[in-house]
């Protein structure tokens, strides 16, 4: 069977096609998700305990006496009543890759 060159050629065109739609399709959901997600655009100083996700985002569960200035929702991890030296974990989500261990 002799294959055709416009046979060939709207085999390519109905591929990119597809292609396409299927980016568009996965732009428009990468958005949707960002916007669900409140990303933090800075980086943090360091973290000793990273959760990295293959996706770029990573969340920082080090405790610490005190919150990273990037960060932007700071919540008290551990209370420390009579002495009054609470330590705290930035809940943020970040984007790119963990800072070196604290």
């Amino acid at each position: 069977m002799k294959s055709s060159p416009h046979l060939v050629l709207i085999l390519c065109l109905q591929a990119a096609l597809v292609m396409g739609v299927f980016a568009a399709l996965a732009k428009e959901n990468a958005l949707v998700e960002s916007k669900a997600i409140d990303i933090n655009p800075g980086q943090l100083k360091c973290c000793t305990n990273c959760n990295f996700s293959f996706s770029g985002l990573y969340t920082c569960d080090a405790v610490k006496k005190d919150c990273d200035p990037v960060c932007k929702k700071c919540v008290v991890a551990v209370h420390a009543s009579y002495s009054g030296n609470n330590k705290f974990r930035c809940t943020d989500t970040f984007l790119g890759m963990c800072g070196p261990k604290c």
